[in-house]
């Protein structure tokens, strides 16, 4: 056991080059194979702990306190976060995972890229193969974490449906741990290349609603980009949509890789739907008129 002095010490000095890592890689590449290395260094116990808890520290200390209008720099510190954590469970196994922490809940949470919520499933999985806090941190596990997902999927939420919950979680495919770090780098630049792309046509805008009896005061939309492809952007998140069928006046589309088989159905008066995998229907759309 090391002294609270030195761990202190250590503690500040791992935290402050880790925040130098991370701000020096904003806006450019993740270096995934330089933060491998950095853990790969963590030999005992003691470095390992002191590791994990900075994850927490600059979880709550910087992330959270962020312009909340900097999404880039929001997108690319979360991902961060998310994809050592993943490194560390990859590297030194589920030892990492503390009973009384909840770093990976707070990873997951607090990450709004829709792509990379899928990815890091297995590392939450580990968790709760292990237990603890997680299930009992919030709402719990699997609650706390559909919520996230829903929400950043389709802006819905699953509040009082915990008769869907275990459909749901059985609908998620689980990756290979020794993929989540690469794949949640991908998500990140796959968002980041989306943002530059100019927009060709606005198909409709609409209200978010996360219940049929309740909407924000602010909308969504769905557009063309210059690619060509159609997408859904809620602010500055954007999620490409695929289709699945058309009729004469109904287009039918679902969220790419999206998890739980919902979809959406617009008809030519712009008039949108989003229904369940059993067809039935979640949301009805009010347009917006601004």
């Amino acid at each position: 056991m090391i002294n609270r002095f030195t761990f202190s010490t250590v503690r500040k000095s791992i935290l402050f080059l880790f925040l130098g890592f991370i701000f020096s890689t904003i806006s450019a590449q993740i270096p995934i194979e330089k933060y491998r290395d950095e853990i790969l260094k963590l030999k005992s116990e003691a470095d390992i702990e002191v590791y994990w808890h900075s994850l927490y520290s600059v979880d709550q200390d910087t992330l959270l306190k962020l312009p909340t209008d900097d999404i880039t720099k929001y997108d690319s510190l979360s991902t961060t976060l998310m994809i050592k954590t993943a490194l560390m469970f990859e590297v030194h196994g589920r030892k990492v995972y503390k009973k009384n922490n909840v770093v990976p809940v707070l990873n997951f949470t607090h990450n709004y890229l829709s792509e990379a919520s899928l990815v890091f499933w297995s590392i939450i999985n580990q968790c709760v193969e292990v237990g603890g806090q997680i299930d009992t941190f919030a709402t719990g596990f699997p609650a706390y974490q559909l919520e996230a997902i829903a929400n950043n999927f389709y802006k819905y939420s699953l509040s009082g449906q915990q008769d869907k919950h275990e459909k749901l979680v059985d609908n998620i495919e689980v990756l290979s741990i020794e993929s989540v770090a690469s794949r949640l780098e991908e998500a990140y630049v796959n968002q980041k290349r989306l943002r530059v792309l100019n927009i060709k046509e606005v198909v409709g805008q609409w209200f978010i609603q996360p219940f049929k009896n309740f909407k924000e005061d602010y909308c969504f939309e769905i557009v063309i980009l210059e690619d060509n492809n159609i997408y859904i952007k809620h602010k500055e998140y954007l999620q490409k949509l695929v289709p699945l069928d058309s009729e004469k006046i109904i287009e039918t589309f679902k969220i790419e890789n999206e998890p739980f088989g919902w979809y959406y159905k617009l008809d030519d008066q712009n008039h949108l739907k989003m229904l369940d995998s059993n067809n039935s229907v979640l949301i009805e759309y009010t347009q917006c008129n601004y």
